[in-house]
């Protein structure tokens, strides 16, 4: 299993650094990608474990909203701007119950669950596109991002297997706290090394806080995206990557760290 692991990773680490470094409209098509079939994966997870979904809302609105902040600028989050997210989004509540009204089944649980699934999967996710976009430091906040999650998630893995006797959680039976442990500091000597390493205006002490950050949220992040799995009865999100699972696998921690890496920089900037 560590073998197609590491091949995946020779392959897709090279790739995921040039679209990081070029930025701009190739970067943000490769973010709507991981969304969409972040949104794919979602709809047959739940499929799998017979929890009704409207997969109709859920892409379209799902693709939508990203498409309307992208647009926007992100002024959903500032005052003024054209207001197409604001607008998507009340589309989207009203979209999503008007469709069960018409359904021949009508289920509360299908609307709460394709709900969760734009705003966890599109909401969230978009912010890797925001954070790229950020001057003057776009570019080395993302790598920070990026790559301090690879380092803290590899650092659990191996130190984790070789160290770790306590059980993190029981959604992720494999997952111990020494294992969390190692990950955590990991992500904050990462993150402190690329700041040394690139300078700018990202000061080694921020970094160091974006690397507390990515070592709580994003390890969060990725057992809760383990809890729907488990729900379902799902070991992976699907099997698009060799040794790492689905789309929803591999970008599982960025769902709760892209929003709040992104409002860490805007409210300490």
């Amino acid at each position: 299993m560590l073998l197609p692991r590491v091949m995946t990773a020779l392959f897709g680490i090279p790739v995921v650094l040039l679209l990081i470094r070029a930025g701009g409209p190739a970067y943000a098509v490769f973010v709507f990608v991981i969304i969409a079939l972040s949104l794919y994966e979602y709809a047959t997870l739940m499929k799998l474990g017979s929890k009704p979904v409207q997969a109709p809302t859920l892409y379209f609105f799902g693709l939508l909203i990203p498409a309307a902040l992208y647009f926007d600028r992100y002024s959903a989050a500032q005052a003024g701007g054209n207001n197409f997210t604001g607008l998507i989004l009340a589309l989207t509540v009203i979209g999503v119950m008007s469709y069960e009204l018409f359904a021949s089944k009508k289920y509360l649980e299908r609307i709460g669950l394709t709900l969760l699934g734009i705003l966890m999967i599109s909401w969230c996710l978009f912010h890797l596109i925001a954070i790229r976009d950020m001057r003057p430091d776009g570019l080395a906040l993302t790598l920070i991002l990026i790559v301090a999650v690879w380092i803290m998630d590899t650092a659990a893995y191996f130190l984790g297997k070789s160290f770790g006797r306590r059980q993190l959680s029981a959604i992720s039976p494999r997952k111990t706290w020494e294992g969390a442990a190692a990950g955590f500091i990991a992500a904050i000597v990462t993150a402190w090394g690329i700041s040394r390493l690139m300078g700018g205006s990202i000061t080694p002490a921020f970094a160091a806080g974006a690397g507390v950050l990515i070592g709580i949220f994003g390890q969060v992040s990725d057992i809760s995206e383990s809890m729907l799995k488990r729900a379902v009865g799902a070991k992976d999100s699907s099997a698009l990557l060799p040794g790492h699972g689905g789309i929803l696998d591999r970008f599982d921690s960025y769902i709760f760290l892209a929003p709040v890496i992104y409002y860490y920089a805007v409210l300490a900037g």
